[in-house]
């Protein structure tokens, strides 16, 4: 009996020194955070020295540098989406604060709303939008590489060197070197991470595998309408794939499908209002146009000019056309994975009958073939181009031949699709597919009966090829312009801000643009500070114009009684002149100033007016 006491004691004391409820789950959770990084620290830290080593120039510079076109209309974007979301004079979320007074003019271009939500600390940090732009830029280099990474050590079962390899490939590919100034293409990097859960849920049928798959595809969906489309072509044509191979069962591949009908179904609200603005502003591209845009079959065999092959090649052989055919982006991927994609592809074929892991294995190549073939074959547009032409030879008198592809027919199935222009961007599934297939390969080599030192020698002399083919030689590519740096924000932007009566601005400026710059910068410039002080501008750059726009703001500019008239049909109550950009037409200065006697601010650049009411 005594004994027995004594036992219960000490039950009891061991009890109340474990812990119990939250302070268990607490102790559990940070046990398996420390765990996860101590697995993962290496392939994190390789790839955060060489983003940090690519983006060194502008980590010097991350308020002051933005070489203006794109990256200043994705950093409004980004500023824009922070006031809406704290229901700073935002009204309608559609109708952005530029090319006042039109409407939904936030549809004119990608709205990147996850990228708004997630970049909303750095408003309160630096409410400059270069600030903002420039570390997402750089972060999403850095989420490509890591959930790259993280994909390729479940892939590859843990090898380190091929998962280091793969995210490497994934982030500094050619193809991404062409995005590094689009920051709504840079939102591919979720891409392997939903692909990472959805492999997690099929392997353990655990929920909150099915979670992640649905809040990595909301936010990605929520980020880019382009990469919507190829992602959710991604994991829908995988997702299938594996069913028909019989990777997964039909319970599990209908809730990862539904999950990512779900995911599709937040961007409902404001893709109902994208597709009204776009059918009742024709604002799609022609078949024409999307073939300029397309990739052809040689971009894929032209290394690019950064790397260390394409730097040798392309000094041998100079070409009008350094990296590619394609106006918008580059598809060379690499001579090795294509080789290596065909390799694995080919031993899936011959050993179709063998059962167990070599199964599974193949069924994975399977799948991923699936996504890159498409990848691939959509990327050429509707129109074939071998080179930069789709016209061949003569047909008959008077014409030549064309030959239409499955993306011309797949449009005529789904016109919705026409608002993809830069068509060649599907070339980053095959992209994704390659890496993905590289990261697989060592599973194949495992039941090789090769030697440690056979294996890590071909291993070496495989990545040593790739580096060769698809690193970057260069640091980010910085603008020539010296506008672009050491920007400040004009003290009549931060008087506007403070003013809350000020609003529903026209800026004239006679000259299209700063000396030095190519045409682009002023106007991108304009609509970058109407990120800042967030009020209507009746300026704007985007990749749509309203219809009549230039000819209206031409008109402005000349500025007389009737404009008066004109601008306050339109509701705009203040004049800003820009006197630096007026050279071109000194009087108008003058001219406003003496229709407008109510001047609110001057400085040497800009003087603000107030129009009659």
């Amino acid at each position: 009996m005594q004994m027995q006491k004594s036992k219960a004691k000490s039950l009891k004391k061991l009890k109340s020194k474990q812990p119990t409820g939250s302070s268990s789950i607490m102790k559990s959770s940070a046990q398996a955070v420390v765990g996860f990084f101590k697995q993962n620290w290496i392939g994190f830290a390789i790839i955060l020295v060489t983003v940090s080593i690519f983006f060194w120039p502008i980590l010097t510079r991350l308020d002051s540098y933005s070489e203006g076109g794109d990256p200043m209309f994705n950093a409004w974007t980004l500023a824009r989406n922070h006031h809406c979301i704290l229901q700073e004079n935002c009204e309608r979320y559609a109708d952005g604060n530029i090319y006042y007074p039109n409407s939904d003019s936030m549809l004119y271009s990608e709205t990147q709303f996850s990228a708004g939500l997630l970049t909303l600390p750095l408003h309160f940090i630096n409410d400059n939008p270069i600030f903002s732009y420039n570390v997402w830029t750089i972060a999403s280099f850095m989420f490509t590489g890591w959930f790259m990474y993280l994909l390729a050590k479940y892939l590859s079962k843990n090898n380190e060197y091929v998962s280091v390899a793969a995210a490497l490939v994934f982030t500094f590919a050619p193809f991404k070197m062409a995005a590094v100034t689009h920051l709504q293409n840079l939102s591919i990097f979720y891409l392997p991470l939903a692909v990472l859960f959805v492999l997690r849920y099929i392997d353990t049928a655990k929920k909150q595998y099915l979670a992640g798959v649905f809040i990595t595809l909301a936010l990605l969906f929520n980020a880019s309408w382009y990469n919507l489309v190829f992602a959710a072509a991604a994991v829908g044509l995988l997702v299938v794939s594996l069913f028909v191979t019989k990777f997964t069962n039909l319970r599990k591949s209908l809730l990862l499908l539904g999950t990512m009908v779900a995911a599709l179904l937040t961007t409902a609200p404001l893709l109902l209002q994208y597709i009204h603005f776009s059918k009742t502003q024709n604002a799609s591209f022609s078949i024409h146009e999307q073939t300029l845009y397309s990739s052809s079959v040689a971009d894929y065999f032209l290394p690019h000019s950064g790397t260390a092959l394409g730097k040798i090649i392309h000094e041998l052989k100079p070409s009008q056309f350094l990296n590619g055919f394609n106006l918008d982006s580059f598809s060379y991927h690499g001579i090795t994975l294509y080789i290596l994609a065909c390799v694995l592809l080919f031993i899936a074929y011959k050993t179709r009958k063998q059962s167990g892991e070599v199964s599974k294995n193949n069924r994975l190549v399977l799948g991923l073939g699936v996504v890159g073939f498409v990848g691939l074959l959509f990327s050429f547009g509707p129109l074939l181009k071998l080179t930069n032409s789709y016209f061949y030879g003569p047909f008959f008198e008077g014409a030549r031949a064309i030959i239409p592809t499955p993306y011309f027919l797949l449009e005529k199935l789904l016109p919705q699709l026409s608002f993809i222009r830069a068509v060649g961007r599907w070339s980053v599934l095959l992209l994704f597919a390659l890496v993905c297939l590289l990261a697989l390969a060592p599973r194949y080599i495992s039941v090789l009966k090769w030697s440690a030192r056979k294996i890590r020698i071909v291993t070496e002399v495989f990545l040593a090829a790739l580096a060769v083919e698809l690193m970057p030689l260069h640091q980010v590519q910085m603008s020539k312009l010296a506008i672009a740096y050491n920007i400040e924000i004009p003290k009549v932007y931060e008087f506007i801000k403070e003013q809350q009566e000020v609003d529903n601005i026209i800026i004239l400026n006679a000259d299209y643009d700063y000396p030095e710059a190519p045409g682009y910068f002023a106007r991108a410039e304009q609509v970058l500070w109407a990120g800042y002080h967030n009020k209507n501008i009746f300026n704007g750059y985007s990749g749509y114009t309203p219809p009549a726009y230039f000819e209206d703001f031409v008109d402005f500019v000349n500025f007389d009684k009737q404009d008066i008239t004109q601008l306050k049909t339109l509701n705009v109550k203040y004049v800003l002149v820009d006197k630096l950009l007026m050279k071109g037409k000194p009087y108008v200065n003058e001219r406003v100033s003496a229709l407008l006697s109510e001047q609110v601010y001057s400085d040497e650049r800009y003087s603000l007016y107030k129009l009659p009411q």
